[in-house]
């Protein structure tokens, strides 16, 4: 794939200098849906409009797609706004494909490797005992302070290990974003083997994960309370109401030079562009908080079962 050449000394001592690479990671909402009542939501795939709307994301992001995956959760919807937005440069790709024609026509072109995959970490779920609360506050316009404020607790009581909960998804994304700083290490590390080989090889990797509204929200509310305090966080999640729109998100940039990382988000708030540097330690604590919450989960319901017994 990549051709070969010749090192001279200069080269050599030029191979041997730390290499910056760089991961460019989207996360996003799935773009414009159907509105259909005789179908179920996990059925529910894009609009024209909802095409047309990620086509012209992508164009705005300029995906390689020589370089890059789409990510999804299990829901169509999210992998067509994935593949949309990834293939956006690509000629023989029409915003009219279906999610087959994409995937086939991509897997034509690019030989090597898989361009899609799901992970359910990117999807929500409000099954359990706490959906009735859940969807309340959806309606009522308050789906975030719901829960960032509420979920929890109301899940640890109610003993709910099915329903999304804010600590469960900040925890989900937290593990994505700890997934890809693991993957900029070693892709660093086999990019200045490949450099000393004398080989070419790309400098950066792109991947674009499409979730949905309320996801990857509440894992950037945590960043930013753990970076700026719980009174920045609340101002961020009163703005949110129910979560983002349509194909907003997060862009994460992870950058390596050698094995010297550091990662930032960069998100838009109230029409104004922002952008934090992430504390590695950060990612962790959010991690941990969600195994904590889990914990107490399993607590809660082997002492109803105790009680019931």
């Amino acid at each position: 794939m990549f051709n070969s050449f010749k090192f001279t000394p200069e080269k050599q001592a030029e191979a041997e200098k730390p290499l910056t690479t760089e991961i460019k990671l989207e996360i996003f909402r799935h773009s414009k849906k159907e509105n259909d009542p005789n179908r179920l939501n996990s059925e529910l795939l894009l609009t024209p409009e909802g095409r047309e709307l990620a086509h012209d994301k992508g164009l705005k992001m300029n995906p390689d797609i020589n370089v890059a995956v789409a990510g999804a959760s299990p829901m169509d919807r999210t992998a067509e706004t994935a593949m949309l937005i990834m293939g956006a440069n690509e000629e023989n790709i029409g915003v009219n494909d279906s999610l087959e024609e994409m995937d086939k026509k991509i897997s034509e072109e690019i030989k090597v490797g898989k361009k899609i995959y799901r992970d359910e970490r990117l999807a929500f779920n409000l099954d359990g005992p706490i959906e009735a609360e859940g969807m309340a506050a959806f309606k009522a316009g308050r789906y975030m302070d719901w829960l960032a404020n509420e979920s929890d607790m109301l899940a640890i009581t109610k003993g709910d290990n099915i329903s999304t909960t804010y600590l469960r998804q900040a925890g989900n994304i937290a593990e994505i974003v700890d997934k890809y700083s693991k993957v900029g290490n070693n892709f660093n590390r086999l990019a200045i083997d490949k450099k000393k080989e004398g080989e070419e090889f790309p400098s950066h990797l792109e991947r674009y994960l499409a979730t949905h509204q309320s996801v990857a929200e509440p894992f950037l509310a945590e960043v930013i309370k753990e970076q700026s305090g719980a009174k920045a966080r609340d101002e961020f999640i009163a703005d949110l109401k129910n979560g983002w729109t349509e194909t907003e998100g997060i862009h994460i940039n992870i950058l390596n030079k050698g094995q010297e990382q550091t990662i930032k988000l960069a998100y838009q708030d109230n029409g104004e562009q922002r952008e934090i540097e992430v504390a590695k330690e950060t990612i962790q604590k959010i991690i941990r908080r969600r195994i904590s919450f889990e914990d107490a989960i399993k607590s809660s319901m082997n002492v109803a079962d105790k009680i019931r017994a």
